[in-house]
């Protein structure tokens, strides 16, 4: 309520009504407002600066990465490497681009080439050409003696054991020993393997000078030309000599050469002789 006074004419004092305007929902309106704008703002900063603070430190590791290790590749000995910025990435879909399996559709040619060249192993045996039967090829004998009396016997000895009116040696070597064996070993070769036959079936068990007791095998013939020309029987890297293969060396008997023409059937008679 508010209190109106009268003219000064005179009169008693009147009190009229009037309504004041409320001025405080309206300030409080306009705080209320302020305020939420102003927290709006500070949360959209907040977020605004987190987004670039985020977004800068990726930034940073990532060209940090890309060229803090350049002297590093340049000394690593991939081609790829060799570049400063190579990122190098391990992303593992990239081993099914580098690394392919073995069924890719791209190694369908080359499996199919594989399948159409390759010769199985039971194929091959077909054409293993093993060593000729010593029995029915040899010409040479091999002594062995008892313990302590492989080296009781001479060459003149050996050679005179041998002679008979059918047959008899055409060289003796006496006393040879590889490095792998504890005994020494006699060889004697003969001119034919009818007469290193008849010699093995009638001299075997018997005695040589110094020597109680002697046997007699078959050896092989390859292995009599390299003692006779005086090379060593321990054989190369390549493992078992071919049967088409000279006594030592790379050289192929004739007819057996990749660079001429097969010998007609019924020319050579002998494997190992005579020696071309």
């Amino acid at each position: 309520m508010v209190r109106t006074a009268t003219p000064r004419g005179g009169g008693a004092m009147a009190w009229e009504p009037q309504i004041r305007r409320q001025r405080g929902g309206r300030v409080a309106w306009l705080c209320a407002l302020g305020v939420t704008v102003l927290v709006l703002s500070w949360q959209a900063m907040a977020e605004a600066q987190t987004i670039f603070s985020l977004s800068y430190w990726r930034f940073s590791k990532a060209k940090s990465d890309a060229f803090a290790s350049a002297e590093g590749a340049m000394l690593r000995s991939s081609s790829r490497d060799a570049s400063a910025v190579a990122m190098e990435g391990g992303n593992r879909r990239q081993r099914k681009r580098n690394l392919p399996k073995k069924c890719h559709p791209k190694f369908q040619e080359e499996r199919y080439k594989k399948w159409a060249t390759d010769v199985p192993a039971f194929a091959q045996r077909l054409f293993f050409c093993p060593e000729a039967t010593l029995a029915d090829w040899s010409h040479t004998l091999k002594l062995n003696f008892p313990d302590g009396e492989d080296d009781a016997v001479t060459e003149e000895e050996v050679m005179e054991y041998f002679t008979t009116k059918e047959y008899q040696p055409e060289a003796v070597i006496v006393g040879h020993q590889m490095p792998h064996e504890e005994v020494k070993h006699t060889y004697v070769h003969f001119s034919c393997n009818a007469d290193a036959k008849k010699a093995r079936k009638e001299k075997d068990g018997g005695q040589i000078g110094k020597a109680s007791e002697v046997k007699l095998v078959f050896t092989d013939e390859k292995k009599w030309i390299r003692l006779r020309d005086g090379v060593s029987l321990a054989g190369g890297w390549w493992g078992p000599r071919a049967r088409w293969m000279k006594a030592y060396g790379t050289d192929a008997y004739k007819g057996y050469r990749p660079d001429e023409p097969a010998v007609p059937t019924g020319v050579r008679n002998h494997w190992y002789y005579p020696e071309e």
